[in-house]
């Protein structure tokens, strides 16, 4: 990563097997939201900050990594919300969202989680 750019990582219901770096040492995406190898991550935004889709499918979750990757931190939840629009706004609180490619992404989410785009 250089230039301020961000590493943006995707992956979600739409694209999967899109990037094997969220699968399990056995190739096996977990259904444990904490994990890094979860099944529904939808974007990881920032180094520590990623959106996913609860494991029940009826919220997206802004997430936070407790500690750097090489502490073995674990992702928390930090805000929980069902529209794109509210999503866009809690992701923006936490990290400039100034990658259009991150934007692209969070704008091609249906209006609410569950519906159509």
């Amino acid at each position: 990563m250089s230039g301020g750019q961000l590493n943006t990582q995707v992956r979600g219901q739409a694209q999967p097997r899109q990037d094997n770096r969220f699968e399990t040492a056995a190739g096996i995406p977990s259904h444990r939201e904490k994990d890094d190898s979860y099944r529904s991550v939808i974007i990881q935004f920032a180094p520590r900050w990623r959106v996913i889709i609860c494991k029940d499918g009826a919220q997206w979750i802004v997430q936070h990594r407790t500690a750097d990757p090489s502490h073995r931190g674990v992702w928390r939840g930090r805000s929980y919300m069902t529209t794109r629009d509210s999503l866009i706004k809690a992701c923006a609180t936490v990290e400039p969202l100034s990658d259009p490619s991150v934007m692209a992404i969070l704008l091609a989410l249906p209006n609410r989680i569950g519906g159509d785009a």
